[in-house]
Parts: C-alpha cells; sequence; structure tokens
C-alpha cells in the first residue's frame, strides 16, 4: 500500500521496491490513492504488479487498472476470450476505460498545482483546528511522507464526541469514522488499533481535493467548534 488510506501515512515504496530486487520477491504496489497525485515510476520503483482505481482521480466510478511487468506475466483470473491482452476475459468497459485514461491524465497533468492547494487547504483546516478546538491530535505521519489529501483528526473523549460523523453529516460535511471500507463500524479500525490509538477519543478522517474550497473548510472547523462540548 502506497498511501495508507486511513491516516495518510506514504509508505517509501522505492526502498521497499529494492529489498524485494535484492532479494528476489515480487512487488506488488497498491496505489489506489496515490496514483495520479504524487509521482510514481515502476521502473525506478521497481513495481512489479500496480493497481489503480479511476474514481480515486475524478473518474468514473467501476473502472480501474492493473500495471503488470512483461517479465512476470501471470495466469488470468478469468478465462476466455482474449480482451485485455488476455489477462482478463469478458466484454470491457470501454466509456470507463476511456473516461479512467482521461481523468488520470488531467490528473497526472496537474499534479503539482493540485497537490499544492490540496496542501494549503489541508494546513488552513489543521492550524483551525489546533487554534480552535481543545486537544486535538492528528494520527499517522504529519512531518513528511504523507499524502496531503488525506487527515485523521482525533478528537478528545466526551459526550459529544460519538455524535460527530452524525452531525457533520446532517450539516452537510462529507467526513467518516476510517476509510470508506469501514464506514458505518464505530469501533476503532486494525489500523488505529496498529498505532495504539486511544479507545476513549474519536478519529475523523477528512478528506481534500482540488475541487474543496477554504470557505469551505472555514465552515468546517465553525460547525466542529458548534458541536464539540467545549465551546
Amino acid at each position: 500500500m502506497h498511501g495508507n488510506n486511513e491516516i495518510g501515512t506514504m509508505a517509501p515504496i522505492r526502498i521497499i521496491g529494492g529489498i524485494c530486487r535484492q532479494y528476489g520477491a515480487l512487488f506488488h504496489c497498491d496505489t489506489v490513492q496515490t496514483i495520479g497525485k504524487y509521482p510514481i515510476n515502476v521502473q525506478d520503483d521497481h513495481i512489479d504488479f500496480l493497481s489503480g482505481s479511476a474514481h480515486k482521480f475524478h473518474g468514473p466510478k467501476g473502472a480501474g487498472f492493473a500495471f503488470i511487468s512483461n517479465e512476470h506475466i501471470i495466469s488470468p483470473y478469468i478465462h476466455g476470450g482474449a480482451q485485455e491482452r488476455n489477462m482478463r476475459a469478458g466484454t470491457e468497459n470501454v466509456a470507463g476505460i476511456a473516461g479512467l485514461a482521461k481523468a488520470l491524465e488531467i490528473s497526472t497533468a496537474n499534479m503539482e498545482t493540485n497537490y499544492a492547494k490540496i496542501l494549503a487547504l489541508r494546513n488552513k483546516f489543521k492550524t483551525g483546528l489546533s487554534t480552535t478546538l481543545d486537544d486535538i491530535k492528528y494520527n499517522g505521519n504529519q512531518d513528511d511522507n504523507f499524502m496531503a489529501h488525506v487527515l485523521s483528526v482525533s478528537f478528545p473523549p466526551g459526550p459529544k464526541a460519538e455524535m460527530l460523523v452524525m452531525n457533520l453529516d446532517i450539516a452537510g460535511i462529507s467526513a467518516s469514522s476510517g476509510s470508506a471500507c469501514t464506514s458505518g463500524i464505530e469501533e476503532d479500525s486494525h489500523v488505529l488499533q496498529a498505532i495504539g490509538h486511544q479507545k476513549d477519543r474519536k478519529t475523523i478522517r477528512f478528506s481534500f481535493s482540488p475541487f474543496n474550497t477554504e470557505e469551505e473548510v472555514i465552515m468546517t472547523v465553525e460547525k466542529l467548534k458548534s458541536m464539540t462540548k467545549y465551546h
């Protein structure tokens, strides 16, 4: 996993790829959270297999792709026709594939601009939270090698903490208690447990895109201020 979808910490895939190459291990990299947002080079990073999903870079839902090195062609998961270079039989989703390709082209072309905007939004949000609310903590790496578009915020325990996600939803703010894979599950995920997150605290994952605005960030901080017991 190149970038963790819950807390935003990124793995040093070039180092990992180098170790895999040194010891003859094949390296599959899940880049669903990072492809189109951060530089990836399958040759320099020694990646043998790579997977991505269109909706993560504003392409159509239901379309994804896999990179498979020519040196390591594997047996197809679905047998039958010769679609997808004999790797996956079945009628191709042409519209989804075309949308994926175009969305990735646009996202890659605007990678640096998008990153700068998203990082600025993230920093503004963190500053707003830290100066407005008490005892705010952030899960995951915050100093380097993190995804700018994911921010995992740990709120202190309190009678209103468990209602934060619901109240944000009512206010029209999309956030979750974890990744989309675990949304609706109120107990700490395996990721939060692994990093030693305090069980009595409440973690909410916020995410950002180039389509978000400073006004939305300011409004979210104000809404959170009114939803906690501290103000």
